[in-house]
């Protein structure tokens, strides 16, 4: 009989097992793979991120330059708080004015002046002719009266600036200027005055005056060449607007 002992063949041992080299390879050309990748992805990150902030660096920079030159051409001028609006009109300069009409003038008004006839002589460039007042003993007139004058009829309201008058050479004549809108009493306010004057006086009024009628009357008289006492007057202009 063989050695068959009729029971289960027996599974022979396995030989020791050796390592699979090329599932190491397969892994570690993973392995550099990914680490490759990764590398890659994150230097292509930055230079993204970098391009990216650039680019939008450039368009803000873009978009500003226009808009600030636009703002530039765009904003309104500014005017000079100094200027306070449009600057006024000057003054029309004083001129010589035309005289309408001119007669003299005592202390009851043109009834009683000195000498009516002589007055257009010395108005609107003259004739060459002077008026003269009567003649008084003392330089007060005598004591007759309070004073004697010229009244000139400006034929409108006008403003008045000043009264220029070319009188005799001795000094020592008072002289006031009143200017109103009626004819004028004695006692209207006094708009200019001189004292002790003689030849060319300029009565500069302190503040122009409105009217139409300029008096011009005199309160002391000068000396004469034979011992009295008159005023001469060779000329008168009256000077405003």
């Amino acid at each position: 009989m063989s050695g068959y002992s009729g029971g289960e063949p027996q599974p022979q041992p396995a030989g020791p097992s050796r390592p699979d080299h090329r599932r190491g390879i397969a892994a570690s050309t993973l392995l550099v793979a990914f680490v490759g990748l990764a590398s890659y992805g994150l230097i292509a990150s930055g230079v993204d991120s970098a391009g990216t902030a650039s680019a939008s660096r450039a368009a803000a920079q873009a978009v500003l330059r226009p808009t600030a030159a636009a703002s530039a051409r765009s904003a309104p001028a500014v005017s000079s708080p100094a200027s306070g609006g449009p600057s006024p009109a000057p003054a029309e300069p004083a001129r010589a004015l035309e005289v309408a009409a001119a007669t003299a003038y005592g202390p009851d008004g043109v009834t009683d002046g000195d000498h009516p006839n002589l007055v257009p002589g010395i108005i609107n460039g003259g004739d060459g002719q002077a008026w003269h007042s009567s003649w008084y003993a003392t330089p007060e007139f005598g004591n007759l009266q309070s004073g004697t004058g010229l009244l000139f009829d400006m034929g409108k309201t006008v403003t008045v600036s000043s009264v220029r008058l070319v009188l005799g050479s001795p000094v020592g004549a008072d002289i006031q200027v009143q200017v109103e809108n009626t004819v004028l009493p004695a006692e209207l306010p006094v708009a200019a005055s001189a004292s002790d004057v003689g030849g060319t006086v300029l009565l500069r009024l302190s503040t122009p005056a409105t009217g139409r009628y300029v008096l011009v009357w005199f309160t002391r008289l000068p000396p004469n060449s034979n011992g009295e006492n008159q005023v001469d007057v060779y000329s008168a202009t009256v000077y405003g607007t």
